[in-house]
């Protein structure tokens, strides 16, 4: 996900206006011209490029209600696209959650600069019918150059918050080995290459990558092994463990391969799958989307080994590489910025607004006091470790 720039001059521009599409047979259509935006868009979101969307909408309850924002200037062209669903709200309302709520990390539109503007006056707009708009994840640079004024002088009830953090890679002038020298110390890089001379010794090793789709299709099989002997299976914290994600994965990636927007790695010992990553790839980007391993091989260190091959290879491509909002100790070690992941609620300006308001913070409460009590579990730890607990 590119960052988002500084607003461009737009006096040239046609006029740019919002519309609403709630018909989810106008999909189709729309996803290809989402396709052509892509090539010019500058404020970007792999999570809503038309295959995300496509497979997603695939799986929703019978029923589900699309709306979907977008902008057009004055020949018709498209410059803004934001998807979002009719959801159940509190107080026997509805309200509005971003699509790919349930496999999303960020939920920023894909726009051109020009198209920015209309889309948060389509948004805004909606809550004349619906009792609030939620946006889970957002960039912090998307927050700063469009929300962050926007709140302060709002008549609308909100809630913004930052529930977690995201730990970024920035590419530097000097080599990768300078860079992962200076992140890893020299203790660090010995135990590395000892796990690594260790793994060698219990057979071949070898480092499989696959972009396209016939490679992609062929490692993931090998990727469930992964998923099934993760301690993430155990916890119901995994990529596959939730009924359904697998087959959502086995649609989607090879179909992400197809337009160069995904790239798996594995590590193999002896045919044997042990390891495993998913990376989003777009314009000089790379959002690590999953990252497993067996724990039957955890003293040989095959995430680290696997991480550091990505990280080498989005290094060489001049990819800036998020590991995507969570906080945990290893991204942050790694990271050369840590920044905010920004989320935001914003209500109708009514007294059932103000009061669901109220409710989702009482909710949040709970939610917190749940994980805090909770059984020590890595699931658990990993969420105090992303912000859920201290958010």
């Amino acid at each position: 996900m590119s960052e988002v720039p500084i607003r461009e001059d737009s006096a040239n521009c046609d006029p740019v206006s919002y519309h609403i599409i709630g018909d989810s047979a106008k999909l189709t259509n729309l996803l290809i011209e989402v396709e052509e935006l892509l090539s010019r868009a500058t404020i970007r979101n792999p999570y809503f490029s038309p295959e995300w969307i496509e497979c997603w909408w695939k799986r929703v309850d019978p029923g589900t209600k699309p709306l979907v924002v977008i902008s057009r200037c004055a020949s018709g062209r498209l410059e803004g696209f934001w998807p979002f669903v009719e959801r159940p709200a509190v107080l026997w309302s509805k309200g509005l959650w971003p699509m790919v709520y349930d496999e999303a990390n960020y939920f920023v539109p894909i726009a051109t600069n020009a198209g920015m503007p209309a889309l948060i006056t389509g948004l805004k707009a909606q809550l004349k019918k619906y009792q609030f708009c939620w946006i889970p994840l957002m960039s912090n640079s998307f927050w700063e150059e469009y929300w962050e004024g926007e709140i302060v002088q709002s008549r609308f009830p909100t809630i913004a918050r930052s529930p977690r953090m995201t730990s970024i890679v920035d590419v530097g002038t000097e080599a990768f080995d300078e860079f992962w020298s200076g992140k890893m110390g020299t203790k660090s890089r010995k135990s590395l290459r000892y796990d690594q001379k260790s793994l060698g010794e219990k057979g071949k090793v070898e480092i499989e990558v696959a972009t396209n789709e016939k490679e992609v299709r062929a490692m993931l099989p090998g990727s469930c092994l992964v998923e099934v002997n993760s301690w993430k299976s155990e916890q119901v914290a995994g990529l596959y463990s939730i009924r359904g994600k697998r087959a959502f994965f086995f649609d989607l990636l090879p179909k992400l391969a197809k337009n160069g927007r995904v790239r798996l790695t594995m590590i193999r010992v002896e045919d044997e799958p042990i390891a495993w990553e998913l990376d989003l790839l777009d314009n000089e980007f790379c959002g690590v989307h999953n990252l497993s391993f067996d724990q039957g091989w955890k003293k040989y260190s095959p995430g680290k080994q696997l991480m550091e091959k990505n990280l080498r290879l989005a290094w060489e491509e001049g990819r800036r590489v998020d590991f995507l909002p969570s906080n945990l100790e290893y991204k942050k070690k790694i990271a050369t910025r840590i920044e905010p992941v920004r989320e935001l609620h914003l209500f109708k300006k009514s007294i059932r607004g103000f009061l669901a308001r109220r409710l989702i913070q009482w909710n949040m409460k709970v939610r917190k006091k749940i994980i805090v009590r909770a059984s020590p579990s890595k699931a658990r730890d990993f969420l105090r470790q992303a912000g859920e607990i201290n958010s």
